[in-house]
């Protein structure tokens, strides 16, 4: 029976009313009995399966010298069943696009309660820069905002994703960067101010697409990383950073 189970299940039913229709078919016009000995389940189970399989057009029952039998009805009306299911969602690939519009104007998307995702490690970072390349590349303002600190940078910040620059060069994604601590150099599409009395500070954010990411050094010495979806939060970030950096010069 195992090797029918996922080609039935594809159909909407479920293994035991699988069970019960296969034992209908190989046995004939049975009872609830004797499809309870059949299929090892017992009576008030298979009955509420048949009713199942009456539903789908599966089965069927007729009284014969006053005993209720149930019989199977003809495995083409699997065919039909796909059919059916076929044109069901054919429907509803046309009618997926509206819904998935209006569902995205209910959806809060981190606004009312902040989301907030930990990561560790290297591989986390990585994750965290997949994840601001993969926010910003869709929107129209490619862009986002960082405040770099030399003690995070100098630790291995792109150790887990050394083509980081290069693959946000690429998306043609801007950066404003205030760095703590000696500034870098410009590697394209980026701006840099500098602020170098706050050297060490001990944690590298970054303000990007409703977002914030916090990357820092454990105890350990070892990468921990946060981000913050809310949209609130995001925009105060922004505006003390915009402020900021019309204070710095270039």
């Amino acid at each position: 029976m195992e090797r029918y189970e996922s080609l039935f299940a594809a159909l909407g039913l479920a293994p035991k009313e699988t069970k019960v229709y296969l034992s209908l078919v190989k046995e004939g016009p049975s009872s609830v009995r004797q499809l309870a000995v059949a299929t090892g389940m017992n009576r008030g189970t298979v009955y509420d399966l048949l009713k199942e399989l009456q539903a789908h057009g599966l089965a069927r029952f007729y009284n014969a010298e006053t005993r209720q039998y149930f019989v199977a009805e003809s495995p083409k009306r699997l065919e039909e069943m796909l059919v059916e299911k076929e044109a069901s969602l054919h429907k509803a690939t046309h009618e997926l696009s509206s819904v998935v519009s209006q569902l995205e104007t209910l959806y809060d998307g981190g606004d009312r309660q902040p989301i907030v995702r930990m990561y560790e490690g290297a591989d986390g970072v990585r994750q965290i820069l997949e994840d601001v390349l993969a926010s910003v590349e869709p929107i129209s303002d490619k862009e986002y905002y960082v405040y770099s600190s030399s003690a995070v940078r100098n630790a291995g910040l792109y150790v887990g994703y050394p083509n980081y620059t290069k693959d946000r060069i690429e998306k043609g994604i801007h950066v404003k960067n205030i760095s703590f601590g000696k500034s870098g150099k410009a590697a394209g599409l980026d701006e840099r101010r500098h602020v170098e009395s706050a050297a060490g500070a001990p944690t590298y954010v970054l303000m990007y697409a409703g977002k914030v990411a916090n990357i820092f050094l454990d105890g350990r010495g070892e990468f921990m990383g946060l981000i913050i979806d809310n949209k609130a939060m995001y925009e105060t970030q922004r505006v003390l950073f915009l402020e900021l950096w019309s204070r710095l010069s270039s």
